[in-house]
This record gives structure tokens, C-alpha cells and sequence, in this order.
């Protein structure tokens, strides 16, 4: 589709972007929606002995901090790229670079892990299959997890999330801003950009059975691809793996 998130657009707010991505890093890690890429993440960690994830789309890092803290890995670092980089409190063994980084210049090691959450859906057809080819030509390895799919459930899940969700999580987000506060409660701004954002992230979205059928449409070597749903209460979520040379 031609549209995109708001927060895809430059001329939308950076205080409100910086807002709607802390909003949603906490809300996954309070939920602990990745408990279970967690444990996928650490077994390919050890299987092919990675030290390095690099981390795209990062956004408030949450997520990827999250990941990164329950691996729990001696010698692990971890890298946080975004197009729009956020200044935050990272953890031992993070790193956020305040350059602009944009997955369609981005240059895929054999050498390093490279993660996605919750992002993946924010690009065009096109530029997820130049991503994809890309990781398999360079011989990468690159785990995307998304926890939005464009089902009726969802549309329930993503209203209350948005709605009530912002209004108990945000006095959690750290460090604590008057203007946050002023732009949920006063001026409820943050609800309606995170509700909009939220509805056409669904829109843009794909179950996991219109994941397979468009990888196997564009993709010769679908071996490299895999797709995978996992219960995370109160619904699914998908990981799509991408492996660029046989185990």
C-alpha cells in the first residue's frame, strides 16, 4: 500500500515519534511479547557463535534491550540503528549511534545477527524483498518479529493497547517528562497518533499464511526463508527467519 505510519513521515513531530516508539518498546517488554524470540535468538547465538546483533528499526530500543538482557550472553553486543536514532539509557554491552541509518543502504556481515521488531510492515513490498535477497546474498542471518496481523482480534488488541494502554503506561516510561504527560492527559494527542498508526499498521500487516504464499511467489531459494507463528498471550506472534547460507 502507498500509505505509511505517521511516524514514517518527515514532517511528522519528532517529540511525538520519540513518544509513540517508548509507548510501544515498553508496552512489548511489560507484556513480555518476546520471551519466546528470546529463546530462538540465543540458540541461533550459539549455533553459529554470533557476538554481535545489530539491531534495525530500532526506534526507542526497548525491544531490542529487552532481548538483549534476557540472553543474558557473556561478550554480547548489541547495536540499535534507526533512521530517526533515539537518545536513551542503554544497557551494558548497547549501543545506539546517533547517525541515521536506512535499511536500503544498509551493508548485511556474515559476521553479525541482525534482528527487526515490529517493523517489517512499515516497509513496501518492494523494499522487503530487497532486504530479504540482500541478507541471503551476503550470506546474513536476520530473525524479523511482528506482533501485529490484520485480523478482527487484532483491531481489538491495538484499540484497547492504544487507548487504555497509553493512559497506564506512559507514567512508567523513564525518565519522567512534563511535556509526555501534558500530550496524554491534557492534550491527548499521543493516543490518537499511537490509535492511527496502530490501525494502519494492521492494514499494512500479514497473517502468516499471506507471509508464506508471498515469499513463495518472490523467492526461488524459499528454503532460506522460514515463517513461524507463536502464542504469546493474548495472541500471535510471527517471526519470519532469513538465513543466507545452509546450517
Amino acid at each position: 500500500m502507498a500509505f505509511r505510519e505517521l511516524e514514517d513521515y518527515n514532517w511528522f513531530p519528532s517529540l511525538l515519534r520519540k513518544y509513540q516508539m517508548e509507548y510501544i518498546g515498553i508496552m512489548v517488554s511489560r507484556m513480555r511479547l518476546y520471551d519466546k524470540v528470546v529463546d530462538l535468538i540465543k540458540d541461533d547465538l550459539d549455533k553459529h557463535n554470533f557476538t554481535n546483533i545489530e539491531d534495525l528499526c530500532s526506534g526507542s530500543g526497548f525491544p531490542a534491550i529487552f532481548v538483549h538482557k534476557n540472553i543474558n550472553k557473556n561478550k554480547l553486543t548489541t547495536t540499535l540503528t534507526d533512521k530517526y536514532p533515539q537518545k536513551i539509557e542503554t544497557e551494558k554491552g548497547v549501543h545506539y549511534p546517533q547517525e541515521a541509518n536506512d535499511i536500503s543502504t544498509l551493508k548485511i556481515s556474515s559476521q553479525k545477527y541482525y534482528t527487526m521488531y515490529n517493523a517489517f510492515h512499515h516497509f513496501e513490498a518492494e523494499d522487503q524483498k530487497n532486504l530479504l535477497q540482500k541478507v541471503i546474498k551476503n550470506r546474513g542471518n536476520l530473525l524479523i518479529v511482528e506482533i501485529v496481523q490484520p485480523t478482527f482480534l487484532h483491531c481489538i488488541i491495538v484499540t484497547l493497547a492504544s487507548t487504555l494502554g497509553v493512559l497506564f503506561l506512559f507514567p512508567l516510561i523513564k525518565p519522567f517528562e512534563w511535556k509526555r504527560m501534558l500530550f496524554t492527559y491534557i492534550i491527548p494527542i499521543n493516543i490518537l497518533t499511537v490509535l492511527i498508526d496502530g490501525y494502519i499498521s494492521i492494514l499494512k500487516s500479514k497473517t502468516k499464511k499471506e507471509y508464506t504464499q508471498w515469499i513463495n511467489t518472490h523467492f526461488e531459494n524459499t528454503e532460506m526463508i522460514t515463517v513461524h507463528e507463536h502464542f504469546t498471550f493474548p495472541t500471535y506472534i510471527i517471526t519470519i527467519k532469513v538465513t543466507g547460507s545452509h546450517d
